[in-house]
């Protein structure tokens, strides 16, 4: 967890930070965002100076690379702290309700309107709002959100009146921006003024040597959460993790090592933890190539016959002789394939 605490805060789903309003700014780059490539250091030390500042910041990077963790640091680590951040998915959100969503709107004010609400903007007053994917933010709501980085102002859905915030804006956006200004999709004047603070986290698969790291983070904060202390992974594991792309970026690591966890019954994390298309990648690979013919055969047939073994297992619901009768082997072989691939059949079973 970052140095700034982030905990629940009753039944609101918004969180708030435990620290107080002025924390010491060199315990900021907390091991809750962990990385030890040069780039995102940078990009941390960046945080590091303008967290305690009112400058809007603007962070690039695909989905996954831990966009709204760099934005809760910002925000925990400024003097808005006392208030929640206010975090909106501008792409989770319909075009027809975004005005109403950030702005609010009173009652009666367009057909299903029944009560007044309290927008987005005005929940996070004397705070922070975290706009993730705002390229998916309408033209019309870009023209209404460039006036209320101007000058504050805002009016909710019928109502006449103007009204003023005070709000702190990060955004973050999975596209590049000049490619959508180039299409029209996305306004340039709002761009120069959301691009006060640019912040770029690079994807996994061009920062390799944070896997490790990642991957020990990781196993420790789950096997601590599912009572499984000190597991270790087996040198395949660590091979195929180590090739995979991560195309879902950080959180895709995340949720393998957690399913990784949750399967293990043993001190080792092995093969048959993973999911099957990391394997199946894996054996696809041309890095296969560098190895002799005969090797890259028989890591093939180890990682399909781990596979199979455990996707026929599960559907059998764990039951040993019922899945060695549908696989064709007989039971003495099939139990034999099981001890030297280090399956549990019992993993199945739950």
């Amino acid at each position: 967890m970052m140095a700034g605490e982030l905990q629940t805060s009753g039944h609101d789903d918004r969180r708030v930070c435990s620290e107080p309003n002025r924390p010491d700014p060199q315990r900021l780059l907390s091991p809750a965002f962990v990385s030890a490539d040069p780039r995102v250091l940078q990009a941390l030390e960046l945080v590091r100076q303008v967290a305690d500042t009112n400058a809007t910041v603007l962070i690039l990077g695909e989905t996954g690379t831990g966009k709204e963790l760099i934005a809760r640091t910002i925000h925990c680590h400024s003097r808005r702290n006392a208030v929640p951040l206010v975090a909106v998915n501008c792409g989770a959100i319909a075009e027809s309700l975004q005005e109403s969503e950030l702005f609010g709107h009173a009652r009666g004010a367009f057909t299903g309107a029944t009560t007044e609400r309290t927008g987005r903007f005005e929940l996070a007053h004397r705070g922070t709002i975290f706009l993730d994917e705002i390229s998916e933010m309408s033209p019309a709501m870009q023209v209404k959100l460039l006036r209320i980085l101007q000058s504050g102002e805002y009016s909710p859905v019928g109502v006449s009146d103007t009204r003023v915030c005070d709000v702190r804006v990060v955004a973050a956006t999975n596209a590049d921006p000049r490619t959508l200004i180039d299409s029209r999709q996305f306004r340039k004047d709002l761009y120069y003024r959301l691009n006060i603070i640019r912040l770029e986290i690079p994807p996994l698969r061009q920062r390799k040597d944070d896997i490790p790291l990642l991957v020990e983070h990781f196993l420790r904060r789950f096997g601590d959460e599912y009572h499984k202390p000190q597991l270790e992974l087996s040198g395949r594991v660590w091979d195929l993790l180590q090739q995979h792309d991560y195309p879902g970026n950080v959180r895709e690591l995340e949720n393998i090592v957690q399913r990784a966890v949750i399967l293990c019954r043993d001190a080792r994390i092995e093969v048959h933890h993973l999911p099957s298309e990391i394997v199946q990648r894996r054996s696809e690979s041309p890095e296969m190539v560098s190895t002799t013919f005969h090797d890259a055969k028989n890591r093939v047939i180890e990682d399909f016959e781990r596979a199979f073994l455990t996707s026929l297992l599960q559907i059998c619901g764990g039951i040993i002789s019922r899945a060695a009768e549908r696989s064709g082997l007989s039971e003495r072989n099939f139990h034999a394939k099981l001890r030297k691939y280090g399956i549990d059949s019992r993993s199945a079973r739950a």
